[in-house]
């Protein structure tokens, strides 16, 4: 039974040398309490070409479908690298076997097979490139092999790969060389010697389905227990958050204490030892890495559940109730007159209503209060809300605040019109069309807001994203994703200012933008895009904040930003990725569009807004 967790549990695997009796390995892992077993596909001396090819087990036919699917690892050969043979003929056969197992393991449904690594670009003065290995692996991938695996979510193909800086290396060539194909990931050999904690950061990034623990992974304490080294002690903990699996190889020589069940023992700890996850984080976990296209809120109508989400954040709201009952109490301490016009535009279901009513209450001030929405059905919350919770002095008003008459000139005007990239949700253009009725000493909360970019490398996002341009297409990599960022690898440690915007726009400056921005990368990475973010100030000291280096901890109405490279961008240490980037807007809608200059020159991308515009109307 998998070892449980909050929220996830752990499966632990025992790596198995030599398969004798199938059922009788699978009762004695059950019994030490592993999960699932790793096994040799070939038979000893067995790894021949078609009919010559010994399995380890005798068919398809000793255990059930199921049992293979769940609690069998199937492990590729050592000896099958094509990298390392010295003829072609002799490559070709080398190919040739390799194909049989994976085809035998396809056979069987596993959940997954361990290639061994290519050793000919591991291998110190190795010559190889590991160009043909890679070559086997991808045509079989391309060709359809695991295209039925029984997981549709599942990788079934894993190279193993020492967790060093070398290794990283040989990876990022390998997949690379298969296209970066979805099916293939890393069993990734805790191994991390004198690699610096910067490279070994580069692995949570990649798509690790399971982690090795060899026997001279561990080290003995002064008890005589084994336990993992430091560094690999720190990535296998944040592995456990991207839903591994382990499995760990017998020590030949086994001292007291240092047997299999002390390492079992030893990794349940770990994982039980994770700390809890917040309200906020929980909320993200659940939203990992997946892909979602930005909301629209001028073009379209939200829907009830999309604002009851929004509506739970136990930060934005209490920092927008802070905001303004600061701003009350200065217009109450200035000596002005009441009841003070407050306009709530973008309304929703009304928590920055209710958040502007407590501010009032706080303040000891009256108030008129204007709450503006476009959309029809938000419309009957606030008008329901404005019955049942007494809002007497609430006037709810239908339609887009780029076209009311106002009676009367506003005070403050309250807005939570930002998107994860700060103006992506149109809130300058609404605002700028919105201002006409802000009293000339009048105050927008929120008063300014900038978005910010850093290079990222996240394989699987931009995989998924590649996935949904498949017949040449392009549109789904010329658009930005709102998406919880798990898998992913910050090569730069700096985050830089991208556009930003002030309210009001007294001048009607255009919303126009354009910057460049450089980034130097502190370790050899594979960028895949960009993350962006949105800081802002709503009024005197109090932001909300998503800035990695200003984040408004607990709150998780936003996630950051992707904007995906069409074509991933390999840079070496030290070297400057130079971007370029753009908003612009036409009549009809608004749009990005951004390109590097270095390591090498690309298309821009959404050029025009063809593939992602953000509509006006």
């Amino acid at each position: 039974m998998p070892i449980r967790g909050d929220p996830d549990s752990l499966s632990v695997g025992h790596h198995v040398d030599a398969v004798e009796d199938i059922r009788s390995i699978l009762r004695q892992a059950a019994a030490d309490r592993f999960d699932f077993v790793s096994i040799p596909l070939a038979a000893p001396q067995g790894q021949g070409v078609d009919y010559d090819f010994r399995p380890s087990v005798e068919s398809c036919l000793t255990l059930e479908g199921e049992q293979w699917r769940t609690v069998v690892v199937g492990r590729v050969s050592e000896s099958l690298d094509p990298d390392t043979a010295s003829t072609f003929s002799e490559a070709e056969v080398l190919r040739s076997c390799l194909e049989t197992e994976l085809r035998w393991a396809a056979h069987l449904g596993l959940q997954y097979a361990i290639l061994p690594p290519p050793h000919s670009a591991l291998d110190k003065g190795a010559t190889g490139s590991g160009c043909s290995y890679a070559r086997a692996v991808g045509d079989l991938l391309a060709g359809g092999l695991f295209s039925l695996a029984a997981l549709e979510d599942a990788a079934p193909v894993a190279l193993q790969m020492p967790a060093t800086s070398s290794g990283w290396k040989a990876w990022n060539r390998f997949r690379t060389l298969c296209d970066h194909h979805v099916r293939l990931c890393c069993a990734l050999e805790l191994t991390v010697d004198k690699t610096s904690e910067k490279e070994l950061e580069r692995w949570l990034a990649e798509p690790v389905r399971c982690v090795i623990l060899s026997p001279s992974t561990f080290l003995l304490n002064r008890s005589g227990y084994p336990v993992l080294p430091k560094k690999a002690k720190a990535l296998l903990e944040q592995l456990f958050r991207r839903q591994v699996q382990v499995i760990i190889a017998e020590p030949q020589s086994v001292e007291q204490n240092e047997g299999l069940l002390p390492r079992l023992s030893y990794i349940a700890r770990l994982f039980q030892a994770l700390p809890p996850l917040s309200q906020a984080e929980r909320f993200a976990y659940s939203h990992m890495d997946t892909l979602q296209a930005p909301l629209q809120p001028l073009a379209d109508n939200l829907e009830s559940e999309t604002y009851e989400l929004f509506e739970t954040d136990p930060v934005k709201y209490a920092k927008y109730q802070e905001a303004v009952f600061i701003f009350l109490t200065e217009r109450k301490q200035e000596g002005r007159p009441m009841p003070f016009c407050v306009m709530v535009l973008g309304a929703g279901r009304g928590p920055l209503v209710e958040a502007a009513l407590k501010a009032a209450e706080r303040a000891e001030v009256e108030v008129d209060l204007y709450a503006v929405e476009k959309n029809p059905n938000a419309v009957q919350a606030l008008r329901h809300r404005k019955r049942r919770d007494g809002w007497s002095s609430v006037q709810v008003v239908p339609g887009d605040m780029r076209s009311w008459d106002a009676p009367k000139k506003a005070d403050v005007i309250i807005s939570e019109l930002l998107g994860s990239f700060g103006d992506n949700e149109l809130s300058p253009e609404c605002l700028d069309g919105a201002q006409r009725f802000l009293a000339s000493d009048g105050v927008c909360i929120p008063i300014s807001y900038t978005a910010a970019l850093t290079p990222v490398t996240a394989p699987g996002l931009w995989a998924n994203a590649r996935q949904g341009a498949a017949g040449g297409g392009v549109a789904d990599l010329e658009t930005a994703y709102v998406v919880h960022m798990q898998h992913a690898f910050y090569p730069c440690s700096a985050v830089k200012d991208c556009f930003e915007f002030h309210h009001p726009n007294w001048t009607m400056e255009s919303n126009d933008r354009c910057v460049d921005l450089d980034f130097e990368i502190e370790v050899d990475s594979l960028v895949h895009g960009f993350a962006g973010y949105f800081d802002c100030v709503l009024y005197g000291p109090e932001h909300i904040s998503i800035h990695p280096k200003n984040f408004s901890v607990g709150m998780f109405s936003w996630f950051p930003m992707f904007f995906p490279l069409r074509h991933p961008q390999y840079v070496p240490r030290g070297s400057i990725i130079r971007s370029h980037w753009w908003r612009r807007h036409d009549a009809h809608k608004v749009w990005y569009e951004w390109a590097l200059t270095e390591p090498a020159p690309t298309e821009v991308q959404n050029p025009g807004g063809r593939s992602w515009p953000i509509g006006l109307l």
